[in-house]
């Protein structure tokens, strides 16, 4: 049984985590076979509540939520906890199935739901919960609570407001992907985490590189080369992806820098797309001028790259940033996606110059016989683009028969796994100032 004499949280009035995991150990040593549910209880939207209405506010909302609880489970001898971050946890004994602890879980979502009255406000959060049903011969107690902690953060990202089932499968992946994701910042600190560089070249022939498009890798110890699309949503999870774009436009300015005092005019542009966090970041004006400013460059030396839901996204002024430093002669493209995305440039008033169709529109033409609608689509891309006075470049080309047909359909730079990678800055180094010979 759990201690009687454990400390109890004083808002809630429950006890913590070594309670919890006490509690748990008799049930899942049992030997009956009966599944034990362990469901955990995550607050979607409190912070809001704490930052509105004050702590004493918050604190009075967490007693409530505990009250909830108790009386939703009041006959099924549970353990009930609180853990850190505003997560409460519930360890049921007896006869459970997805079935009937699934129905549980949305009775915990429904009440949770409901409003409670707080400073003669009607506030109601919004709950995820992550389950772990487990047969007693299997689990220990700090395992089930982990699995149940998988289980909760997958119910979030799934948008919240929902409950999920631990699946081994699934929840050992994403187990690996969480742990993946606590390593960034020490990946940052031992240098694992390194700046390559692929050209833009300008079509037919791929002869002029244009600019070097700079992006971070992470040569992971165990896992080998991982590339931003791997590796920054799991920075977004942990909080770090401000500290990585910091990390890569640092970099990348000190290249350039380097470069133009070496090069001269001959130096080509460095091009790179910060990860959304930091591109809506409101300190992303003073921090590029303090990094230029640093290397010796000014602002029409940078090239900066964006995609079109950044544009859109309201956690931030990217816009207002945008306007600022174009004003100051940053060369601004957007990763577009087709026509609509093209849209939004004159719409929202964005100072791009160019633009970079990726994805599904440009991958739609690399095979031996494209259909016409996909030529069509391009097509409408570039043609309302020549009218806009926008040219149009292409990501993600995957061969030279695939950046001539592009050309031939009024794409004039294109950058893709057809050219090579620069894993390091002196490799990519070999080519500044010079031509770039295709084949």
């Amino acid at each position: 049984m759990p201690d009687s004499s454990a400390p109890l949280d004083p808002v809630t009035g429950l006890p913590g985590r070594a309670v919890l995991e006490a509690g748990l150990a008799p049930l899942l040593a049992a030997g009956t076979g009966n599944q034990v549910a362990v469901l955990l209880v995550g607050l979607d939207g409190f912070a809001v509540v704490r930052d509105g209405l004050g702590f004493d506010a918050a604190d009075e909302l967490l007693a409530g939520v505990a009250r909830t609880l108790g009386e939703i489970f009041r006959d099924r001898r549970p353990v009930l906890a609180v853990l850190p971050g505003d997560v409460f946890a519930v360890a049921l004994p007896g006869e459970h199935d997805a079935v009937s602890v699934g129905e549980l879980a949305e009775s915990v979502i429904a009440a949770l739901g409901r409003p409670s009255y707080v400073d003669g406000l009607g506030v109601g959060v919004s709950a995820s919960v992550g389950v772990f049903l487990t047969d007693t011969r299997k689990a220990l107690p700090a395992e089930a609570i982990r699995s149940a902690q998988v289980a909760l953060r997958r119910a979030k990202e799934l948008g919240q407001t929902r409950w999920v089932l631990f699946d081994p499968v699934a929840g050992h992946a994403d187990a690996a992907r969480y742990r993946l994701a606590c390593g960034v910042a020490g990946a940052l600190a031992s240098g694992e985490l390194a700046v390559a560089y692929r050209p833009h070249v300008v079509l037919p022939d791929g002869e002029i590189v244009t600019s070097l498009n700079a992006v971070l890798r992470w040569r992971h110890p165990e896992l080998g080369e991982l590339r931003p699309e791997e590796f920054y949503p799991l920075a977004e999870t942990t909080g770090m992806t401000v500290a990585l774009g910091r990390h890569l436009l640092a970099e990348a300015l000190r290249t350039a820098g380097d470069w133009r005092a070496r090069f001269g005019d001959a130096a080509p542009m460095v091009c790179l797309t910060l990860p959304r966090r930091m591109a809506i970041d409101g300190d992303l004006v003073r921090v590029v001028g303090q990094e230029l400013d640093r290397n010796g460059l000014a602002h029409r030396h940078l090239m900066l790259c964006t995609d079109a839901p950044s544009l859109l996204d309201d956690r931030g002024d990217l816009l207002g940033s945008l306007a600022e430093l174009a004003r100051a002669g940053v060369v601004f493209v957007v990763d577009i996606t087709g026509l609509p995305e093209l849209e939004l440039l004159p719409a929202l008033d964005v100072p791009a110059p160019a633009v970079l169709l990726t994805g599904a529109i440009i991958d739609a033409l690399e095979v031996d016989d494209p259909p016409e609608q996909a030529v069509r689509a391009i097509r409408q891309v570039v043609e309302r683009a020549g009218e806009l006075g926008i040219k149009i470049g292409a990501r993600g080309v995957l061969s030279e028969e695939h950046a001539r047909l592009l050309f031939g359909i009024g794409v004039v730079v294109a950058s893709g796994p057809y050219l090579p990678t620069y894993p390091t800055r002196a490799e990519a180094e070999t080519w500044v100032g010079r031509t770039f010979p295709m084949g």
